[in-house]
C-alpha cells in the first residue's frame, strides 16, 4: 500500500467515524403527527434539510401519525429538554385541542418551549362546479333551500376544518350538517363525485383539483387574498365573518435552554430566508413566516381564546 492511498483510506475513516459520531451525540429528530406526504411532513422535510446545513449536525423526520395529530405532542412532552427532540405542529393540537379533549396528555403551554413559526397557510371553501354562489348571500339561499343536500365535509371530526365549518354556518345563520373524512383526499373524492357540494379544507387539498376545473374555490380564509388564487374572495369578501388563518410550528420540550433556542431560532430564520426553500414550500401553498419564539407563544395564546366558543355552540363532544 503506497503513502496516498493510506492516507485516503485514513481520511475516510476519519470521516466516518465523525459522521457517526454526529449521528450519535449531536443528532436532532423532528417529529411529525402526520403520514409522509401531507404538508406537515413537507414542511418538516424541507426544514430538516435546511437546519442540517446551519447546525451541522444529522437532523432527521420521525412521523408518527394518529389519534388527529395528538401522539408527537404527547411523546416530546415527556422528551429530555437536551434539544434532540423537537416537533413540527400544525395550530390545532396547539391552539384548538386544549378547547376540545377534556383529557389531552399534554399541557399545550406548560409542556413545551416554543421555538419559531415556520409558515402560515390559508384553509378554503371549495364547492362542486355546479354549485352557483357568487356570494355569501347566493350561498345562503342554496343552502335553505337544499335539504338534506346542504351539507359540508371536511379531513376530520374535531379538526380545524370541522369548526371553521361551524363558524361559517353560524355567520350564514343556517344549519350546514358536517359530514366528516379519514383525511382531505377522501373528501375531495366525494366533492368531485358530487355526493357532497362543499368541503372546508387547506388550500393545498384541492390547488391541483381547482386548477383542473374539477372543484371551485368560493372563498379563503385569510385577511387577504392567497396569491395563488387573486381572483377568489377572502370569507369576508363573500360575506362570511370568519377568518383564519393556518401555520406550522416548532416547538421543544418544556426546559430547554435559552442558548439552544436561540441557535435554533436563527438557524430556522436563515432557512426559511432561502428563496429556494420559500418556492418550493409556495408549491404546497405554504408561506415562509418565521417568527420569534415570543410571537409564537402569543399567536398561540390569541387563537386558543377563539375557540372555546366555537366548540361549545358545535355540541360536538370527541370520543377519544
Amino acid at each position: 500500500m503506497d503513502r496516498r492511498t493510506f492516507q485516503r483510506g485514513l481520511g475516510a475513516a476519519a470521516l466516518l467515524a465523525a459522521s457517526g459520531a454526529r449521528a450519535q451525540g449531536s443528532s436532532t429528530r423532528i417529529l411529525v403527527g402526520f403520514a409522509p406526504g401531507g404538508s406537515a411532513d413537507t414542511m418538516a422535510r424541507l426544514l430538516a434539510e435546511g437546519l442540517q446545513r446551519h447546525l451541522n449536525r444529522t437532523v432527521f423526520v420521525e412521523n408518527r401519525p394518529g389519534a388527529s395529530g395528538r401522539l408527537v405532542p404527547e411523546q416530546l412532552a415527556s422528551a429530555a429538554p437536551d434539544g434532540q427532540t423537537l416537533m413540527i405542529v400544525p395550530h390545532g393540537p396547539m391552539a384548538l385541542f386544549p378547547s376540545l379533549y377534556s383529557k389531552l396528555r399534554y399541557d399545550a403551554v406548560r409542556s413545551f418551549t416554543p421555538v419559531a413559526r415556520l409558515s402560515t397557510f390559508d384553509y378554503a371553501l371549495i364547492a362542486h362546479p355546479s354549485l352557483d354562489a357568487l356570494n355569501a348571500q347566493a350561498l345562503k339561499r342554496w343552502l335553505q333551500n337544499a335539504g338534506a343536500k346542504a351539507s359540508y365535509g371536511s379531513p376530520g371530526a374535531g379538526t380545524v376544518p370541522h369548526f371553521l365549518g361551524v363558524s361559517v354556518a353560524r355567520s350564514l345563520n343556517v344549519t350546514m350538517p358536517h359530514v366528516p373524512y379519514r383525511g382531505g383526499a377522501p373528501a375531495m373524492v366525494d366533492l368531485v363525485g358530487g355526493v357532497i357540494p362543499l368541503v372546508i379544507s387547506p388550500m393545498a387539498d384541492a390547488a391541483e383539483l381547482a386548477r383542473a376545473g374539477k372543484v371551485k374555490f368560493l372563498a379563503t380564509s385569510g385577511p387577504r387574498r392567497n396569491v395563488a388564487t387573486p381572483g377568489v374572495p377572502t370569507f369576508k369578501e363573500y360575506g362570511i365573518d370568519v377568518e383564519m388563518v393556518g401555520w406550522f410550528g416548532l416547538y421543544g420540550p418544556a426546559g430547554l435552554s435559552n442558548s439552544q433556542v436561540n441557535s435554533l431560532q436563527q438557524a430556522v430564520g436563515s432557512v426559511l430566508a432561502e428563496p429556494a426553500l420559500r418556492e418550493r414550500l409556495a408549491r404546497f401553498n405554504l408561506d415562509a413566516a418565521a417568527s420569534t419564539p415570543v410571537e409564537l407563544a402569543s399567536l398561540q395564546q390569541r387563537e386558543s381564546a377563539y375557540w372555546p366558543a366555537v366548540v361549545k355552540a358545535s355540541g360536538f363532544t370527541p370520543e377519544d
